[in-house]
C-alpha cells in the first residue's frame, strides 16, 4: 500500500499538482522580484503597473517582495554569494558597481541592443547600468531621482521675488538675505529662509555634491584612480553652502535633522525654500485621504525651480534605481520580459511615476502630457538633463557609505559646534582626511 501511495504522489508531482512543471503553479513560470518601498504601497502599486503585462503573458507569474532599504544591501549581497536569490532585483544606482563586481548578475547588453540601445534612457541613468569601461550591462535604468528647489510663492510675492531671483548663486544668496531681513510670519509660522539637513541624514553626500559640481569640483579624478574631493573648486562649492548657515539663513538646529524632517517642516510652513526630489512633489499634490499633503496652506502656495547656477554651471544629483537579473535565475527569458516591460514601455514608465513620484528612466516617457502639461514636472524633466550620477565603479559603494557619509557627518558636527569658527582650514582638514580614505578604497578595488 505504501508503494502505491508513493507512485501516486510521484505521478501527481509530475502533473504539476504540487507546484512542479513550468516552474510555477498551474504550469506558470513563477518569478520572484525584490523591490524597495518606492511608494506607500510598493507591492500593490507594482502589481497594478504589471497588470497589463501579465494579462498579455498569462504564462508568467510574479511574486513581489518589498525589502527595507536598511536591510536590502545585506540581503542582496548575501543572495549574490549564496545563489539563493530572486530572479529580478531592484538595485540603487550607487550600488551597481559593487554588486556588478561580484559577478552574480546577468549580462543583458544583447537584450538592450535588441530593445533599442542605451540611447533610450536618460544619459545620467544609463551611466549607472554597468561598470565604467565595461560592455556588460547588468542593471537597466528603471526610476530616476533628481532634486530641485521648492519655494513658497506667497513669501516670494510679498517680497517681490520670482524664480529668476534665485537662478544663480549670487541671486540665491541675495534672496535668502531678503527673506531673513523681512522676518515674515505667515499662518502663525515664522518663516526661516532655508531648510537643509546636516550630519544625521543618509542623503548627506547627495545634498552636498550639486554645490561641489556647480563650483567646478569633482569627487574623483578623470580616470577614477584617486580622489580630488579636496580640490580648490570642491572647497569653494562646499564653503558657499556652509556659509549659508554661518550667515544665519539656515537655523542651526536643521543640521541635526534628516530629509524627512526638513520636508515635513516645509510642508508645515516653516521654511521659504528647501531642495527635494519628485516624491516631495507627489506628496504635496496628493489629497490627504490618500496620504498626501494636497490642499494644505503650503500646498496651495509653492512652486519649483532648478538649482541655482554656480561658477561652473547648474547641476543636480541623479539617483534612482535599476533592475537586474540574477545569473542563478532559472527563468531568465521570462525575467527579461518583465524587466523590458517595466523599463522600456512608456505606459509602464509613466504609470509607475504617477504612483511613486519618481521620474522615468526612459527619455520618451517625458513626452507624455503628464510631464509636458504640468509646469512643476517640467522643471524636473529639465533638471534630469543636467543631472549627474556618481561613477559606477566597484569601490563607490564603500566610498559613499563608509567614507563620505561619515566624513561629512563629522564636518557638519564641527559646523554645529562652532559655526563662526568653521572656515577653509577646518574644511580642508576634513576633505584631506576624506581623500586619504577614498584613495585607500580605490587601491583595494
Amino acid at each position: 500500500m505504501k508503494k502505491i501511495l508513493k507512485v501516486i504522489v510521484v505521478f501527481l508531482l509530475c502533473l504539476g499538482l504540487f507546484g512542479c512543471g513550468g516552474g510555477g503553479n498551474n504550469g506558470k513560470t513563477k518569478l520572484v522580484m525584490w523591490i524597495m518601498p518606492n511608494s506607500q504601497e510598493p507591492v500593490n502599486d507594482l502589481r497594478q503597473v504589471l497588470r497589463p503585462f501579465l494579462n498579455k503573458n498569462p504564462d508568467i507569474e510574479v511574486e513581489i517582495v518589498s525589502l527595507d532599504w536598511g536591510s536590502a544591501w545585506q540581503k542582496i549581497t548575501t543572495a549574490a554569494t549564496s545563489k539563493d536569490a530572486p530572479d529580478i532585483v531592484q538595485l540603487g544606482t550607487t550600488w551597481v558597481g559593487a554588486i556588478s563586481s561580484m559577478g552574480a548578475m546577468q549580462d543583458v547588453s544583447a537584450n538592450i541592443r535588441e530593445a533599442g540601445g542605451g540611447q533610450l534612457f536618460v544619459d545620467s541613468a544609463w551611466a549607472t547600468s554597468r561598470i565604467v569601461g565595461s560592455s556588460e550591462v547588468i542593471a537597466v535604468p528603471w526610476i530616476v531621482d533628481a532634486r530641485v528647489m521648492f519655494y513658497r510663492t506667497d513669501v516670494f510675492r510679498r517680497l517681490g521675488l520670482t524664480a529668476k531671483d534665485v537662478s544663480t548663486w549670487k541671486d540665491f544668496e541675495a534672496a535668502l538675505a531678503k527673506i531673513k531681513t523681512a522676518q515674515l510670519t505667515i499662518d502663525n509660522k515664522k518663516i526661516e529662509p532655508l531648510g537643509i539637513t546636516g550630519k544625521n541624514d543618509w542623503n548627506v553626500i547627495h545634498n552636498l555634491v550639486p554645490w561641489i559640481w556647480a563650483s567646478g569640483g569633482e569627487l574623483l579624478s578623470g580616470d577614477y584612480s584617486s580622489s580630488v574631493i579636496n580640490s580648490a573648486n570642491a572647497q569653494r562649492g562646499l564653503m558657499f553652502y556652509i556659509d549659508l548657515i554661518k550667515k544665519g539663513y539656515v537655523p542651526i538646529q536643521c543640521l541635526e535633522q534628516n530629509s524627512s524632517q526638513i520636508s515635513s517642516d516645509f510642508n508645515n510652513g516653516h521654511y521659504a525654500i528647501i531642495f527635494d526630489g519628485p516624491y516631495q512633489l507627489k506628496g504635496m499634490t496628493t489629497p490627504p485621504e490618500r496620504g498626501g499633503g494636497g490642499g494644505t496652506f503650503v500646498a496651495k502656495n509653492f512652486a519649483v525651480a532648478p538649482y541655482p547656477a554656480g561658477p561652473a554651471g547648474r547641476f543636480t544629483f541623479c539617483g534612482g534605481s535599476n533592475l537586474a537579473i540574477f545569473k542563478s535565475s532559472k527563468n531568465k527569458e521570462a525575467a527579461w520580459k518583465v524587466v523590458q516591460y517595466l523599463t522600456t514601455d512608456d505606459r509602464a514608465q509613466v504609470a509607475y511615476s504617477q504612483l511613486t513620484g519618481f521620474l522615468p528612466a526612459k527619455k520618451s516617457a517625458f513626452d507624455n502630457p503628464y510631464f509636458t502639461n504640468d509646469p512643476f514636472r517640467k522643471v524636473f524633466s529639465d533638471a534630469v538633463k543636467t543631472a549627474k550620477a556618481y561613477p559606477c565603479i566597484p569601490a563607490w559603494g564603500p566610498i559613499e557609505t563608509v567614507v563620505l557619509t561619515r566624513r561629512f557627518g563629522l564636518m557638519w558636527s564641527d559646523v554645529v559646534k562652532d559655526p563662526e569658527g568653521f572656515g577653509y582650514p577646518k574644511l580642508k582638514q576634513h576633505l584631506d582626511a576624506a581623500k586619504q580614505e577614498m584613495d585607500v578604497m580605490l587601491e583595494r578595488k
